[in-house]
Protein backbone atom coordinates (compact mmCIF):
# COMPACT_ATOMS: atom_id res chain seq x y z
CA UNK A 1 0.00 0.00 0.00
CA UNK A 2 2.85 2.36 0.89
CA UNK A 3 4.45 1.64 -2.48
CA UNK A 4 1.21 2.47 -4.31
CA UNK A 5 0.88 5.80 -2.47
CA UNK A 6 4.54 6.54 -3.18
CA UNK A 7 4.12 5.67 -6.89
CA UNK A 8 1.00 7.86 -7.18
CA UNK A 9 2.79 10.73 -5.46
CA UNK A 10 5.71 10.35 -7.85
CA UNK A 11 3.37 10.39 -10.88
CA UNK A 12 1.63 13.55 -9.59
CA UNK A 13 5.01 15.22 -9.04
CA UNK A 14 6.33 14.31 -12.51
CA UNK A 15 3.05 15.27 -14.20
CA UNK A 16 2.96 18.54 -12.26
CA UNK A 17 6.52 19.42 -13.20
CA UNK A 18 5.84 18.56 -16.86
CA UNK A 19 2.70 20.69 -16.86
CA UNK A 20 4.54 23.58 -15.23
CA UNK A 21 7.37 23.17 -17.69
CA UNK A 22 5.01 22.99 -20.66
CA UNK A 23 2.60 25.70 -19.45
CA UNK A 24 4.14 28.40 -21.63
CA UNK A 25 4.49 26.22 -24.79
CA UNK A 26 2.55 26.59 -28.02
CA UNK A 27 0.77 23.45 -29.28
CA UNK A 28 3.50 23.00 -31.94
CA UNK A 29 6.25 23.28 -29.32
CA UNK A 30 4.44 20.86 -27.02
CA UNK A 31 4.04 18.37 -29.91
CA UNK A 32 7.74 18.71 -30.78
CA UNK A 33 8.66 18.09 -27.16
CA UNK A 34 6.41 15.02 -27.02
CA UNK A 35 8.09 13.67 -30.18
CA UNK A 36 11.49 14.36 -28.62
CA UNK A 37 10.48 12.42 -25.48
CA UNK A 38 9.16 9.56 -27.62
CA UNK A 39 12.38 9.29 -29.64
CA UNK A 40 14.48 9.42 -26.45
CA UNK A 41 12.26 6.72 -24.92
CA UNK A 42 12.62 4.54 -28.04
CA UNK A 43 16.40 5.02 -28.00
CA UNK A 44 16.54 4.06 -24.33
CA UNK A 45 14.33 1.00 -24.93
CA UNK A 46 16.59 -0.04 -27.81
CA UNK A 47 19.67 0.36 -25.60
CA UNK A 48 17.99 -1.66 -22.84
CA UNK A 49 17.25 -4.48 -25.32
CA UNK A 50 20.84 -4.39 -26.56
CA UNK A 51 22.17 -4.53 -22.99
CA UNK A 52 19.79 -7.38 -22.13
CA UNK A 53 21.02 -9.29 -25.18
CA UNK A 54 24.65 -8.68 -24.15
CA UNK A 55 23.83 -9.76 -20.60
CA UNK A 56 22.21 -12.97 -21.85
CA UNK A 57 25.24 -13.68 -24.04
CA UNK A 58 27.58 -13.13 -21.07
CA UNK A 59 25.45 -15.41 -18.89
CA UNK A 60 25.75 -18.13 -21.54
CA UNK A 61 29.53 -17.66 -21.68
CA UNK A 62 29.76 -17.90 -17.89
CA UNK A 63 27.72 -21.11 -17.98
CA UNK A 64 30.06 -22.61 -20.61
CA UNK A 65 33.11 -21.56 -18.56
CA UNK A 66 31.60 -23.03 -15.38
CA UNK A 67 31.07 -26.32 -17.21
CA UNK A 68 34.69 -26.30 -18.44
CA UNK A 69 35.96 -25.48 -14.94
CA UNK A 70 33.99 -28.37 -13.47
CA UNK A 71 35.35 -30.74 -16.14
CA UNK A 72 38.91 -29.59 -15.43
CA UNK A 73 38.39 -30.07 -11.69
CA UNK A 74 37.21 -33.63 -12.35
CA UNK A 75 40.26 -34.28 -14.56
CA UNK A 76 42.61 -32.85 -11.91
CA UNK A 77 41.04 -35.00 -9.19
CA UNK A 78 41.30 -38.04 -11.46
CA UNK A 79 44.98 -37.29 -12.15
CA UNK A 80 45.68 -36.77 -8.44
CA UNK A 81 44.10 -40.14 -7.71
CA UNK A 82 46.20 -41.71 -10.49
CA UNK A 83 49.43 -40.12 -9.22
CA UNK A 84 48.67 -41.28 -5.68
CA UNK A 85 48.86 -44.89 -6.95
CA UNK A 86 52.52 -44.46 -7.88
CA UNK A 87 55.05 -45.09 -5.13
CA UNK A 88 57.22 -42.27 -3.83
CA UNK A 89 59.91 -44.79 -2.78
CA UNK A 90 61.23 -48.09 -4.07
CA UNK A 91 63.38 -50.68 -2.30
CA UNK A 92 66.10 -52.04 -4.56
CA UNK A 93 65.84 -55.79 -5.17
CA UNK A 94 68.65 -58.17 -6.27
CA UNK A 95 69.24 -57.77 -10.01
CA UNK A 96 67.80 -54.25 -10.15
CA UNK A 97 69.43 -51.37 -12.00
CA UNK A 98 68.12 -47.84 -12.54
CA UNK A 99 66.82 -48.35 -16.10
CA UNK A 100 65.01 -51.52 -15.02
CA UNK A 101 63.38 -49.71 -12.09
CA UNK A 102 62.37 -46.76 -14.29
CA UNK A 103 60.84 -49.17 -16.82
CA UNK A 104 58.54 -50.73 -14.22
CA UNK A 105 54.90 -50.02 -15.07
CA UNK A 106 54.11 -48.50 -11.69
CA UNK A 107 57.29 -46.37 -11.60
CA UNK A 108 57.69 -44.54 -14.98
CA UNK A 109 57.06 -47.29 -17.52
CA UNK A 110 60.04 -45.85 -19.39
CA UNK A 111 63.61 -47.13 -19.07
CA UNK A 112 64.99 -43.82 -20.37
CA UNK A 113 63.67 -42.09 -17.26
CA UNK A 114 66.38 -43.61 -15.04
CA UNK A 115 68.29 -40.27 -14.74
CA UNK A 116 65.33 -38.86 -12.83
CA UNK A 117 65.77 -41.54 -10.15
CA UNK A 118 69.53 -41.01 -10.17
CA UNK A 119 69.18 -37.24 -9.69
CA UNK A 120 66.73 -37.67 -6.81
CA UNK A 121 69.12 -40.06 -5.01
CA UNK A 122 72.57 -38.56 -5.59
CA UNK A 123 73.12 -38.53 -1.84
CA UNK A 124 73.11 -42.34 -2.01
CA UNK A 125 74.11 -43.20 -5.59
CA UNK A 126 77.67 -42.24 -6.47
CA UNK A 127 77.78 -44.35 -9.64
CA UNK A 128 74.49 -44.83 -11.55
CA UNK A 129 75.67 -48.30 -12.57
CA UNK A 130 76.00 -49.45 -8.96
CA UNK A 131 72.97 -49.73 -6.71
CA UNK A 132 72.54 -52.24 -3.92
CA UNK A 133 69.67 -54.41 -2.67
CA UNK A 134 67.98 -52.93 0.37
CA UNK A 135 68.53 -49.32 -0.63
CA UNK A 136 65.33 -47.29 -0.52
CA UNK A 137 65.28 -44.89 -3.46
CA UNK A 138 63.10 -41.78 -3.78
CA UNK A 139 60.87 -41.89 -6.85
CA UNK A 140 59.91 -38.34 -7.85
CA UNK A 141 56.65 -37.71 -9.70
CA UNK A 142 54.87 -34.61 -10.94
CA UNK A 143 55.99 -31.58 -12.90
CA UNK A 144 59.59 -30.48 -12.43
CA UNK A 145 59.89 -26.74 -11.80
CA UNK A 146 63.62 -26.68 -11.13
CA UNK A 147 66.58 -28.97 -11.62
CA UNK A 148 70.05 -29.18 -10.09
CA UNK A 149 72.88 -29.38 -12.60
CA UNK A 150 75.10 -32.45 -12.24
CA UNK A 151 78.42 -33.27 -13.96
CA UNK A 152 77.92 -33.92 -17.67
CA UNK A 153 74.80 -31.75 -17.96
CA UNK A 154 74.20 -29.12 -20.61
CA UNK A 155 71.04 -27.16 -21.39
CA UNK A 156 70.42 -29.24 -24.51
CA UNK A 157 70.60 -32.48 -22.52
CA UNK A 158 68.34 -31.18 -19.72
CA UNK A 159 65.69 -29.96 -22.19
CA UNK A 160 65.76 -33.40 -23.82
CA UNK A 161 64.81 -35.28 -20.66
CA UNK A 162 61.30 -36.65 -21.12
CA UNK A 163 60.17 -35.21 -17.78
CA UNK A 164 61.45 -31.74 -18.72
CA UNK A 165 60.48 -30.97 -22.37
CA UNK A 166 61.37 -34.21 -24.17
CA UNK A 167 62.88 -31.95 -26.83
CA UNK A 168 66.54 -30.85 -26.73
CA UNK A 169 65.77 -27.92 -29.05
CA UNK A 170 63.78 -26.29 -26.23
CA UNK A 171 67.01 -25.48 -24.33
CA UNK A 172 66.68 -21.70 -25.01
CA UNK A 173 63.59 -21.65 -22.75
CA UNK A 174 65.73 -22.79 -19.82
CA UNK A 175 68.47 -20.32 -20.75
CA UNK A 176 66.03 -17.36 -20.91
CA UNK A 177 64.48 -18.28 -17.55
CA UNK A 178 67.93 -18.44 -15.89
CA UNK A 179 69.87 -15.57 -17.49
CA UNK A 180 70.62 -14.24 -14.01
CA UNK A 181 72.53 -17.49 -13.28
CA UNK A 182 73.84 -18.43 -16.74
CA UNK A 183 76.24 -15.99 -18.42
CA UNK A 184 77.14 -18.36 -21.28
CA UNK A 185 74.57 -20.96 -22.41
CA UNK A 186 77.42 -23.38 -23.15
CA UNK A 187 78.67 -23.20 -19.56
CA UNK A 188 76.59 -24.48 -16.67
CA UNK A 189 78.08 -25.81 -13.48
CA UNK A 190 77.27 -28.72 -11.15
CA UNK A 191 75.27 -27.51 -8.18
CA UNK A 192 73.47 -24.75 -10.05
CA UNK A 193 69.70 -24.94 -9.56
CA UNK A 194 67.90 -23.96 -12.75
CA UNK A 195 64.28 -22.89 -13.10
CA UNK A 196 62.26 -24.91 -15.62
CA UNK A 197 59.61 -22.61 -17.15
CA UNK A 198 56.20 -24.20 -17.68
CA UNK A 199 54.35 -21.62 -19.79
Amino acid sequence: MKRLVLALGLIVLVAGSLMAENAGLTPEEALAQIQDYKSKTEALNSEIQSLQSTLESLRNEVQVLDTQINQLKEEINSLKAEIAKYPSEYEVQPGDYLAKIAAMRYIYNNAKAWPRIYRANRDKIKNPNLIYPGWVLKIPHGIVKEIEVIPGDCLWKIAGFYWIYNDPLQWPRIYKANKDKIKDPDLIYPGQVLTIPRD
